[in-house]
């Protein structure tokens, strides 16, 4: 970073940028809190439901990428400011919406304001931190945003329940106004230097081809793991909630998953400086989906404690991928972010309305057994493609 940036240690930029996450992640579970709330008032099916959390996962799939070639091919931080603005107006007003139509609406304003964050939030990190901490960072990252994540049920319903409801978009939007001042004022500019100032610029499906096909054996795990973790956020407050659980009840349990889902990444990536991305992700991934599958065959409390421990545990690769994404495609790490973060998340968005459909034909417990194998689908990749590419640390 340049002028006023170049003031920070590497320490604090990481800090402000998982401080960033946070700000914009606090609004991740608004739609998954409110979902069975617009279920009930709405009339909706399982399968508008599903729609619902799709749309999300579109915008995310089209959007992410698109915004991580913006940002590598620019210095400013206009997207890191701008996306938790956005978000946070839309997710507020998601259990506002008087039609599935404002619903809509309202997931896809969200939506677009989490998507452009993500990409130039991460990939930044690869600017900031040295190579060989490079995990850490992004697990700190990481950890900013699931603390958003772990808090925003709670942060959800308070705001619905003690304020007038015309005032959550008001409040919801000054932490995000807030933050674009500080990074305004103190990240000036992400980097020294943009691709185009090199002479080094490509067209965006150019680049976004050149990444993938660097990283896609990564993505491919990616995917199947999303998938996997989306649907359990899917369909664990539907199946709490047919077992005649509270709205509370709902938010208290996504509270506990996104709690250990915010420890476990950071605890992996310490582990994994030590042993190495790759042996860290081939023990986690079937690990968390042998808790699933047991919350799968069993009922009441331990069957939400097991599907809770799985669900985050699945969480805890994050920074490894993630960070071996970024080596594979160090001049693109924007762009390899954008990947990994919003076309997996965006395409696990999307699975969730066929999975909706399916719900609704075979029942919750059939979707979950669904959710619960799709991790072991990802050890032949692992196991089979990883070495021939490379990948062995």
């Amino acid at each position: 970073m340049t002028t006023a940036g170049k003031a920070l240690s590497s320490k604090t930029k990481v800090a402000l940028l998982s401080t960033g996450h946070l700000v914009n992640d606090v609004h991740t579970a608004f739609l998954d809190t409110f979902l069975p709330y617009l279920v009930k008032n709405l009339g909706l099916s399982y399968a508008q439901a599903g729609i619902l959390t799709s749309l999300s996962g579109v915008i995310h799939t089209v959007f992410q990428p698109i915004m991580g070639h913006v940002a590598d091919r620019h210095t400013r931080p206009w997207p890191i400011m701008f996306g938790p603005i956005a978000a946070a107006l839309g997710a507020s007003m998601i259990p506002l919406s008087t039609s599935y139509a404002m619903a809509l609406a309202m997931v896809t304003l969200w939506g677009i304001g989490a998507a452009t964050f993500h990409p130039q939030g991460q990939g930044s990190l690869g600017y900031v931190a040295p190579p060989s901490e490079l995990a850490f960072a992004i697990s700190l990252f990481g950890l900013g945003g699931m603390s958003g994540g772990t808090i925003s049920s709670i942060y959800a319903i308070a705001l619905y329940r003690y304020f007038p409801h015309w005032a959550m978009p008001v409040i919801a939007v000054i932490p995000p106004l807030i933050l674009a001042v500080v990074y305004y004022k103190t990240m000036p500019r992400i980097r020294d230097r943009s691709p185009e100032e090199d002479g080094d610029d490509v067209g965006m499906i150019r680049n976004l081809s050149s990444v993938f096909r660097r990283i896609y054996p990564i993505w491919a795990v990616t995917i199947l793991r999303e998938c996997s973790q989306r649907g359990v956020r899917f369909l664990l407050p539907l199946l709490i909630v047919s077992e005649g659980g509270s709205i509370t009840k709902v938010g208290t349990f996504l509270f506990f998953l996104s709690l250990t889902a915010s420890i476990l990444p950071l605890i992996a990536a310490r582990i994994a400086m030590k042993t190495g991305n790759v042996k860290i992700v081939k023990i986690i991934i079937p690990l968390a989906s042998t808790f699933l599958v047991i919350g799968w065959a069993t009922e009441g409390f331990l069957s939400l404690a097991m599907i809770v421990i799985g669900g985050a545990s699945i969480t805890a690769c994050n920074p490894a991928t993630d960070a071996m994404a970024q080596e594979l495609a160090p001049d693109r790490r924007s762009t390899a972010s954008s990947l990994m973060m919003g076309f997996s998340f965006g395409l696990a968005g999307v699975a969730m309305a066929p999975l909706g459909w399916f719900t609704d034909a075979a029942g919750l417990r059939a979707a979950l057994g669904v959710v619960a194998f799709l991790p072991f689908l990802s050890l032949p990749v692992m196991y089979l493609l990883w070495p021939r590419k490379g990948l062995v640390r």
